[in-house]
């Protein structure tokens, strides 16, 4: 959740009726919150307008539900709506602590006595935080169907049908690369089964090399959004087990595919509930629209399910679409997002949107789950968008949501909070023995973890996250930090996500070497040039400057890369023409070791965070 400025440009750009209660409401109460949160030992400086940040969200999606015009009393019902509609609209970092926020807001209400509603309204509040019991939302009748009627609702939509077409495809296997994604030969079969015309670029081809045409040429299946939805939402659901080479099909899926088996509905059941959770929350982007449009569309699947009329010319009303916080971007995304529910069958979009009756409890499954009780040990959710090139990597819980509002409201991890006070580093990255050099110059918060550091240099050099890696500090001897859950072969690794770059690397002039694929061995210098002010509003990476294109995966490392270039440039070299057909090259067209573009970097890195 963005912090410190947000609050200052709301009271200067308020347009709508809603925005401007928010302001008024808030400015209202904040002085005696302040002075009630100053009266807490070691409360961090900037904490309070932090705070402050989350009740306004909340007044703003809750006056949004309701004509109230203060925040010292909720109607639940509306309270709980606006608490998942600002749930969704924020990144999962951030979740817990906007739980953590507004319950130290309840607790003021409560204890200076400011609440003005009634105590079996504060205590049903309560109820969101710490009833360990099952949520009810009221306003949905979930229809009364029988087994087979299910069956039929589930059969009568395209997701289904594709579904069983991609198992069918997989049948006795299929090979995957180390990251668990399809060969880039077999997408375009995949894609296929899936109602998607694309194919896999060949091996080694960069991004500005690709044909056009009509055609969809990508370089990895997840590059392909609803292929890539349904492999995460089939493992998710335990349908297919993606092995180190190989993906197979489960005894789930085989009775899925086997018509009247008695527990098919069951496993066509939980594929469409993960399915549609990876719809909604699984695209984590840094893009603020990403988060409004998971926020409206949740909503509008909700209302739909209570029954109401709502008009599917609404999703292209500016006024409309402004009223629920979208933008354009958000407003765009949206629509895209609908227009695919409708595609698979999920949704129906004539002169109202509608939700068919067997897809109603997945829905209710969803929305209940934004107020589950999620202990210590469960896994949740976990969708983490821009993973290397995994972005719907994760093992998934349909009745478990990103958030977690109750165990949220009885911890403070360090990853639910942002270090605003990180300071930024500047780094200079270099990959060793290359002649022209090959680097990067980035900012990174000092927060950052190694982990984090990982997919920052896989980005920034084009490598593909396909081989093993890990990060050295203190040279040869010293220690060694890598992905957890992978085998060391001479030493013993460090978890790389338990630290952070700040940690590792305290000072100016500090370095680490990262090394990555030990085959080919590549070797990064990371190197800190500086060590700048914190600056709250920095994303966690961006490239600021930088020479050379990144080699080419499994291109033999330092001596194998020279020789490719030179021979595929050289006109006279006997193996030219293999050397370039490998490197993707057209006629008359040669490999620019020099091309590099910064922005083109921090796109990507904006991208991942």
């Amino acid at each position: 959740m963005a912090k410190n400025n947000k609050g200052s440009k709301a009271r200067t750009s308020t347009t709508s009726v809603s925005e401007r209660r928010t302001v008024l409401a808030v400015d209202a109460v904040a002085p005696a919150f302040a002075a009630w949160c100053n009266n807490m030992p070691g409360l961090p400086e900037g904490a309070v307008e932090d705070l402050l940040e989350a009740v306004r969200a909340l007044a703003s999606a809750y006056f949004k539900l309701v004509p109230a015009s203060d925040v010292t009393s909720f109607e639940p019902y509306a309270f709980g709506q606006a608490m998942a509609a600002v749930v969704a609209a924020e990144a999962e970092e951030d979740t817990e602590f906007i739980f953590v926020a507004i319950r130290t807001y309840l607790f003021f209400l409560e204890e200076t006595k400011g609440w003005t509603g009634s105590l079996e309204d504060l205590a049903e509040v309560f109820t969101l935080f710490y009833d360990d019991g099952e949520p009810t939302f009221p306003g949905i009748d979930q229809p009364e169907l029988t087994a087979e009627e299910e069956l039929v609702g589930f059969e009568a939509t395209p997701l289904v049908r594709r579904t069983e077409a991609l198992l069918r495809w997989i049948g006795p296997g299929a090979a995957v690369t180390s990251t668990g994604a399809l060969k880039l030969k077999d997408i375009e079969a995949a894609a296929a089964a899936v109602g998607v015309v694309a194919r896999g670029a060949k091996a080694g081809v960069k991004r500005g090399q690709l044909p056009e045409g009509r055609i969809a040429t990508v370089k990895s299946m997840y590059e392909v959004p609803l292929l890539a939805k349904m492999w995460a939402a089939l493992e998710g659901a335990r349908l297919i087990d993606v092995g180190a080479t190989r993906v197979w099909l489960t005894p789930s899926a085989r009775i899925l595919l086997e018509p009247g088996h008695p527990q098919r509905r069951e496993m066509v059941g939980s594929f469409i509930n993960h399915f549609l959770a990876v719809a909604v929350f699984g695209e984590q982007d840094w893009a603020p629209w990403v988060g409004q449009a998971a926020a409206a569309q949740i909503s509008l699947l909700y209302t739909a399910c209570t029954g109401a009329d709502i008009p599917a010319s609404a999703l292209t009303e500016p006024e409309a679409l402004k009223a629920v916080g979208l933008d354009d971007a958000g407003a765009q995304l949206l629509r895209e997002r609908m227009n695919e529910l409708s595609e698979l069958g999920l949704i129906t979009m004539g002169e109202t949107i509608a939700v068919p009756p067997a897809v109603i409890p997945a829905v209710v499954a969803l929305v209940q789950g934004g107020f589950a009780n999620d202990d210590e040990d469960s896994s949740g959710i976990d969708l983490d968008f821009g993973a290397g090139s995994e972005p719907f990597s994760g093992g998934l819980d349909p009745f478990a949501p990103p958030a977690a509002p109750a165990a949220a409201s009885r911890k403070l991890p360090r990853s639910a909070m942002k270090n605003l006070n990180a300071p930024i580093y500047q780094l200079k990255v270099s990959l060793n023995y290359l002649s022209p050099p090959i680097w990067r110059r980035l900012l990174v918060r000092s927060d950052a973890t190694l982990g984090d550091m990982h997919l920052i240099l896989q980005n920034s050099f084009g490598w593909e996250n396909c081989h093993l890696h890990a990060f050295q500090v203190g040279g040869r001897r010293g220690v060694v930090y890598g992905a957890p859950d992978t085998e060391s072969y001479d030493h013993e690794e460090l978890d790389e996500n338990a630290y952070t770059l700040g940690g590792v690397l305290p000072a100016e002039g500090d370095f680490m070497e990262y090394t990555y694929d030990f085959g080919d061995n590549w070797e990064h210098l990371v190197k800190v040039e500086k060590i700048l002010p914190a600056d709250a509003q920095a994303p966690l990476a961006r490239c600021t400057g930088g020479r050379g294109r990144g080699p080419v995966e499994d291109s033999g490392g330092v001596r194998g890369w020279s020789t490719i270039i030179e021979c595929g440039n050289d006109p006279k070299h006997p193996e030219r023409e293999r050397y370039r057909e490998w490197l993707g090259l057209n006629r008359g067209e040669n490999f620019d070791t020099k091309a590099f573009d910064k922005d083109a970097v921090t796109k990507v890195l904006a991208r991942l965070f």
